[in-house]
């Protein structure tokens, strides 16, 4: 049955029994100041007061554009929508006009939303143009290109006349927080560059999270549009496009229509300022603790796993992180395919029985909140959970999607 939570503060939740758990999901990653930041509550609060929505522009969404463009190294200019899928939707359309040209290249499992043209090659199948799920439109993504990720022969094939923007996640972190080879990116940045390309980061992920200017930052490349989200609002559904200001200047002059009800929301825009005012004021503190937390976080799975005969990998950048049971490393698309993630949803299922939240899925987030106590009590869990789960192993035992499966009870919708 899927836990129903009603509160949140710090790194813990609680659900409607009034049980409590380490949180490592952050409600997939915005909450990297934690649930209920009382900076973000605070600043919401003052807005409440003076208005909900304006339909217009107000001085907040200034504000916002500014701290952006102090931050992240890419931006000149902002475009705010609400959603990491919407922004993607964005950025394409910005490339497509300022370059005057059609096609997008984009990379096997890298994720950059649910919406048709781009929701494909996200999931587990070497079919790299697979759907994302049943219901979608073929044809949405005929200007698509998939490409494999970390291969620049392959990518230098691709590029031609036609082709407006690469699209990728600096940092792959839905498919595994998979990184590329040394000097990669770099030779991505020069090829685009050379065939007039855009090149565009969806940073909706790694954006405040992995560094202050995001991952562009922390791996010194440059792209010429970024797309953040998740974290930038500090739990409040706000996204951005942002980059050169010759190529939002398509946004700015109108030629594209960018358009949204609640784009910029004053009471979103609030949350995001204060969020990100958050990260810049405490920089220095932030992000040396948050890659500690990450890298205990990692280091508690992997010595638990080894403990009990358990094969894991996990991948940990900053505060992100990806765990596999897997018998050999993870390192690129394809050996995520020889994963079980039947096992991890089991593991999963255990750690939440012993008050640790985690995304089946195999991502993993720590905030600011984390602490060496958050630490203790996931060791703590892990020793109880993983010889259950290395038994269940070796007794070839249904887990996961499988023992769901066949299973007699089923869990209502709602």
């Amino acid at each position: 049955m899927p836990v129903s939570f009603v509160g949140g503060s710090g790194p813990r939740l609680t659900d409607v029994d009034g049980n409590e758990y380490v949180d490592f999901a952050l409600a997939y990653g915005p909450m990297l100041l934690g649930h209920s930041p009382s900076a973000v509550v605070e600043a919401v609060h003052r807005q409440i007061d003076k208005g909900l929505g304006y339909g217009a522009s107000h001085p907040l969404e200034l504000a916002l554009a500014e701290a952006v463009c102090r931050t992240v190294p890419s931006a000149e200019l902002c475009a705010f929508s609400n959603t990491g899928s919407e922004a993607v939707h964005a950025a394409l359309r910005i490339a497509r006009a300022a370059t005057g040209r059609r096609r997008i290249v984009k990379f096997r499992g890298h994720y950059h939303g649910w919406l048709d043209p781009l929701h494909i090659g996200v999931g587990g199948s070497v079919d790299a143009r697979e759907p994302g799920t049943s219901g979608q439109d073929p044809d949405a993504s005929r200007s698509v290109d998939v490409c494999p990720w970390d291969d620049i022969s392959a990518l230098r094939k691709l590029l031609d006349s036609e082709v407006a923007a690469v699209i990728m996640e600096p940092i792959a972190v839905n498919r595994g927080c998979l990184s590329a080879t040394p000097g990669y990116l770099q030779a991505v940045r020069e090829l685009t560059a050379q065939n007039g390309t855009l090149l565009i980061f969806d940073e909706v992920i790694t954006g405040f999270r992995v560094a202050l200017g995001g991952a562009q930052q922390r791996l010194g490349v440059t792209p010429d549009l970024t797309i953040l989200g998740k974290a930038m609002g500090g739990g409040f559904p706000i996204s951005a496009v942002c980059g050169r200001q010759d190529v939002m200047q398509e946004v700015a002059s109108r030629r594209v229509s960018h358009m949204g009800t609640f784009n910029a929301n004053p009471i979103c825009a609030a949350a995001a300022l204060a969020a990100i005012g958050e990260y810049e004021r405490n920089a220095d503190e932030i992000y040396p603790a948050l890659e500690e937390s990450g890298i205990a976080l990692g280091n508690a799975f992997r010595e638990s796993a080894s403990a009990a005969d358990v094969p894991m990998h996990v991948n940990q950048v900053g505060a992100a992180g990806y765990a596999y049971i897997a018998k050999s490393a993870v390192l690129t698309y394809d050996d995520t395919l020889t994963a079980d993630p039947e096992a991890y949803v089991r593991l999963a299922e255990l750690l939440l029985e012993e008050g640790i939240h985690v995304i089946p899925r195999g991502i993993l987030y720590t905030s600011t909140t984390h602490t060496d106590r958050e630490t203790s009590e996931l060791e703590s869990a892990l020793e109880r959970a993983m010889p259950r789960l290395s038994s269940e192993l070796a007794n070839g035992e249904p887990l996961g999607a499988e023992r769901l499966d066949n299973s007699d009870s089923k869990a209502p919708a709602s």
